[in-house]
């Protein structure tokens, strides 16, 4: 028998190392989103930062429209030939990925320019809409391409890569441009601009990157026969096709509460709840952590029919989300009035939204990262079709809660809808993947964030319930720092996390 080469990559970190250095830029991302959001709101106020969520979310949906799904398909496709020793395949697999995503981008840029203007007028009449929603059509295809070409870079295992770019270098240019618009000119299309211009940047250094790693990871250059290549394409997106359209439902999702407050409430009721779902977005910042990480380990494992590895993993993931988590989504629960006084008083009126879905949020997690999982197992078909029904969901339910409880119906349907699409996951990756968590993990990992956040913060909340909105959440970030040592005592005894979820 013939032994196949293994192919030729470069060192990698352990898998600490990796979720620390990932970890540690998706908080960094999280906090200067958070510091870009504060400024947007406290600059503009929350007419105009409803405008700006209103630009922001259309550009987020049509740059995954453009990207058919080709990011998460490379992580899966590059990782998975390394581990099976198809070098050969890397380099035809990225050129698969990018070439319709260019010819796609490319259209639908053309088809904005040309109707910037009647779009503005629509959209958000004013001097300087049409200028900046030009703008956004020339980001579209950077920011989709920057996506898929740091994708390729995961699947290659250069994490760090996407981290630099992603994590830091986008979010830092974007809180500089932004920050010195808002004091300069303080238009909503002035930050507009300044949010998308580092993308133009990011796609340059992304792609010369990738040439780079794949340089060294493919060796020299050897053309595939056709029917080969022929082969690579069809598998790769039969994949990626469904993903991409489970890509523009998740954006969709990201979003259609938020514009569907806008249009039932108007631009400032909007802005609230849009400030709301971001704070309760930057919680996913381990989740996306572990997706980074994990999510190339799983597809090899899967690849190699290690069902016992992929399944450690699975159980690993679910325990640090747990761990991870909840302090954070029970904080924002427990003090948000404090959190969203600190964007205006204005703002104070999305109390009760943020109680519910950062609640819901929490919940979910608890679940694992059943996401991963489908897509990492190639069920891209199972994932799109949760989606679908959980945006449904959204959209029924929103249009009957809207108009009953404003902000808190939007907050309810929304977190009802997580729900469904968590139940669907759930059931798919435990049933017909077999992967499980046991009931007794779960519930001795949540013992410890749930007795030391929610004890401590309520005890904050009694004692300092007349005191100042400074020293609450200085008390809070006491409350945080015991858990962290609690935490860090914990793992230094062992008892973290499940041995059979150890890798």
């Amino acid at each position: 028998m013939v032994e196949v080469s293994a192919p030729r990559r470069a060192p990698e970190m352990k898998m600490g190392h990796e979720s620390v250095l990932t970890f540690a830029g998706i908080v960094a991302n999280a906090g200067i989103a958070f510091v870009v959001t504060w400024l947007i709101a406290r600059g503009l106020g929350a007419d105009a930062t409803g405008a700006f969520f209103l630009l922001t979310a259309l550009f987020m949906i049509a740059t995954a429209v453009i990207g058919l799904g080709a990011d998460t398909g490379l992580v899966r496709a590059l990782s998975r030939a390394r581990a099976v020793g198809e070098r050969e395949h890397l380099r035809p697999t990225v050129r698969t990925a990018l070439l319709p995503v260019i010819t796609l981008g490319v259209l639908v840029t053309g088809a904005l320019l040309v109707v910037a203007g009647p779009l503005a007028a629509w959209l958000a009449p004013g001097e300087g809409a049409a200028p900046t929603i030009r703008l956004l059509a020339l980001a579209l295809l950077p920011a989709a391409l920057t996506g898929i070409l740091l994708a390729g870079s995961r699947g290659l295992g250069r994490i760090r890569t996407y981290t630099l770019v992603q994590n830091l270098f986008i979010p830092l240019c974007r809180l500089a441009l932004v920050g010195a618009v808002i004091g300069l000119l303080g238009t909503t299309w002035s930050v507009v601009g300044a949010w998308a211009a580092p993308l133009f940047l990011a796609v340059v250094i992304a792609g010369l990157t990738l040439r780079v790693q794949l340089r060294a990871e493919a060796g020299p250059a050897a053309p595939l026969p056709r029917g080969e290549q022929t082969v690579v394409a069809r598998r790769f997106w039969a994949f990626s096709l469904p993903r991409g359209a489970t890509i523009i439902l998740e954006r969709a999702l990201d979003w259609a509460d938020v514009l569907l407050v806008i249009a039932l409430m108007g631009p400032g009721a909007g802005g609230v709840y849009g400030v709301v779902t971001r704070i309760v977005q930057a919680g996913n910042m381990l989740e996306a952590a572990l997706r980074i990480v994990l999510g190339p380990r799983i597809s090899a494992a899967i690849a190699q029919e290690d069902q016992a590895r992929a399944e450690s993993l699975y159980r690993q993931a679910t325990q640090l989300l747990i761990l991870g988590s909840w302090p954070f989504y029970l904080a924002i629960a427990l003090f948000a009035d404090v959190v969203l006084g600190m964007f205006g008083a204005e703002f104070t009126l999305g109390t009760v939204a943020l109680v519910v879905l950062a609640s819901a949020m929490a919940l979910k997690n608890t679940a694992g990262a059943l996401q991963t999982v489908l897509l990492m197992a190639g069920r891209s078909t199972w994932q799109l079709r949760n989606k679908a029904i959980q945006l449904l969901v959204l959209l029924a339910l929103m249009p009957v809660l809207v108009p009953w409880w404003g902000m808190n119906g939007a907050a309810l349907a929304f977190a009802f809808s997580i729900v469904i699409d968590t139940l669907l996951a759930g059931s798919q990756v435990h049933r017909s993947l077999g992967f499980a968590v046991p009931l007794r993990t779960v519930l001795v990992t949540a013992a410890l964030p749930a007795l030391i956040v929610i004890g401590g913060s309520v005890l904050v909340r009694l004692l300092a319930a007349d005191s100042g909105a400074l020293l609450q959440l200085c008390a809070l970030a006491a409350v945080l720092a015991v858990y962290g040592l609690a935490l860090l005592a914990a793992h230094r005894r062992g008892a973290l996390l499940d041995e059979r979820a150890q890798s």
